[in-house]
């Protein structure tokens, strides 16, 4: 028999599938605190000392748009319309669709060629560059005009896409640029209806690096060009807060051999160096390394939460249920999968979206002494991290405290996987049962339990106050023949 409990409509399909496939016990009992974490703020904007991090809170819903829906499309158009005469800058984009978002965009290029802004546009080969999405403006009409064109450059190889998402602004009256990159496509789909992130920093070391990536894409040097440099690949740079230099990271790559000069040699390196926790939000996990990484974490006492959208967790190639599988772990604590919210309300679960989850990042020891942030264009697939020839991608390595703040706060919005969680099993016949749990943070926490799940006022039952301690922690208690629910919970005030 199997009994389930949770604190609120709904459980965590994606745990309990996970642990099933782990245990074979008695009884298994998930349980979900009443609020987020007290340490998580749902803010969609955090911004510190040259750098913001904004994610926007889709709807579904294309006709009434939210208040924070657009949030990363804003931002690029801020970028835009403070472009003036001899500023220079590049936008690039997998996609480019909607009169609200490419529309916007149009009409915010046009009027900065206007101003006498330089201004250069690098699409994908499927983007339609002679749509109007906005009354009279094109891609191939702005770089038609006669006076100070858009330099537009379309990726011509069907080997291969350009998906970078970026924008690098050069500002020569402050001496400043700024480059503004994530998971974003400039569409509404992917404002109202996936759940994106979008880094912005300042930093003209790092915009150096953009903007000759950019300026190779403006020459037609694409992926599959024997003439694709590597020069400004892994340029580090240092923003106040950091605790090691960050890095940025363009595909194709120098080495695709095992260990060479790629994204993911950086990505299962910095697993392996995790200490304390790991959060991932990603669209598409192929590489069996990151789940061998994931799992060494988990069996050094790492907590390891991730979100993949229903979608394409069981698309060609995927190791999402490798994940799941525990021939790769040597203890019980393992990778814990969660399912994403449907909408910014958190009224529905994952229900099968297409890429409902569009984000590409981990964010490692967040709360911990050196915070690590990836993120990036880049699906976590050879052809994005790995290979010499296939993808135009970029991937930041941010080693700072407060946008790894702000990562956390788009995962725990984005899902459960911050609130605190319980799974009980017998291990058989034995007369005493086992619980793990997993505590957000250091406050104090009690484990309670009812006899009643559909009555929310029963669960006054205290099994036993639990020590603060974050983390995974085990818990042995008696076996009871009664079947009964149980939770984690805070320890209110009063308490």
């Amino acid at each position: 028999m199997v009994s389930l409990g949770s604190a609120k409509e709904g459980l965590f399909t994606r745990v309990r599938e996970s642990i099933l496939r782990d245990m074979c016990f008695r009884g298994i009992f998930l349980c979900l605190a009443g609020a987020m974490a007290a340490n998580v703020v749902l803010a969609d904007t955090w911004t510190g000392a040259g750098w913001t991090v904004r994610f926007n809170l889709p709807d579904q819903n294309s006709t009434n748009a939210g208040p924070d829906e657009f949030v990363i499309r804003d931002a690029f158009l801020a970028r835009i319309n403070a472009l003036d005469n001899n500023d220079w800058a590049c936008l690039a984009t997998y996609t480019f669709t909607n009169q609200v978002v490419a529309g916007q965009l149009l009409e915010a290029l046009g009027q900065a060629l206007t101003r006498g802004a330089k201004i250069g546009f690098v699409a994908d080969k499927g983007v339609d560059i002679a749509s109007n999405f906005w009354p009279g403006l094109s891609l191939s009409g702005l770089a038609a005009r006669s006076v100070n064109p858009l330099q537009l450059s379309r990726c011509p190889f069907p080997d291969g896409i350009m998906q970078n998402k970026t924008g690098v602004f050069w500002y020569r009256a402050a001496t400043q640029a700024w480059v503004l990159s994530g998971s974003w496509n400039f569409t509404g789909a992917g404002s109202s209806e996936q759940w994106n992130i979008l880094t912005e920093i300042q930093d003209n070391a790092l915009a150096g690096a953009y903007s000759n990536e950019m300026r190779e894409l403006l020459e037609g040097r694409f992926h599959s060009d024997p003439a694709k440099s590597h020069a400004h690949d892994g340029t580090r740079f240092r923003l106040p807060g950091m605790h090691a230099d960050g890095w940025v990271r363009f595909a194709p790559y120098p080495s695709a051999a095992p260990g060479g000069s790629n994204a993911l040699t950086d990505i299962t390196a910095a697993i392996d160096a995790a200490q304390e926790e790991i959060f991932f939000g990603l669209n598409l996990l192929t590489r069996s390394n990151v789940v061998e990484a994931l799992a060494r974490a988990c069996n050094r006492g790492v907590v390891v939460h991730g979100v993949i959208p229903k979608s394409d967790q069981y698309a060609p190639d995927s190791v999402y249920s490798a994940l799941l599988q525990p021939v790769h772990y040597a203890t019980r604590n393992r990778v814990v999968m969660f399912p994403a919210y449907y909408n910014a309300e958190r009224t529905r679960r994952d229900g099968g979206s297409w890429d409902l989850v569009h984000a590409k990042y981990m964010v490692i020891d967040p709360r911990g002494a050196r915070p690590w942030v990836i993120h990036g264009s880049a699906n976590w697939t050879w052809s994005a991290l790995v290979s010499t020839s296939t993808n135009d991608e970029n991937v930041q390595f941010l080693p700072h405290a407060g946008m790894a703040a702000a990562f956390l706060a788009h995962f725990a919005r984005m899902s459960d996987g911050v609130q605190p969680w319980c799974a009980m099993g017998s291990g058989g016949s034995s007369a005493s049962a086992w619980l793990d749990y997993w505590l957000p943070d250091d406050t104090l926490h009690e484990l309670v339990w009812t006899g009643d799940l559909h009555n929310p006022a029963s669960w006054t039952n205290r099994v036993q106050l639990l020590p603060a301690r974050r983390g995974t922690n085990t818990l042995n208690l008696a076996r009871d023949p009664l079947p009964r629910f149980f939770r984690v919970q805070r320890v209110p005030p009063a308490l």
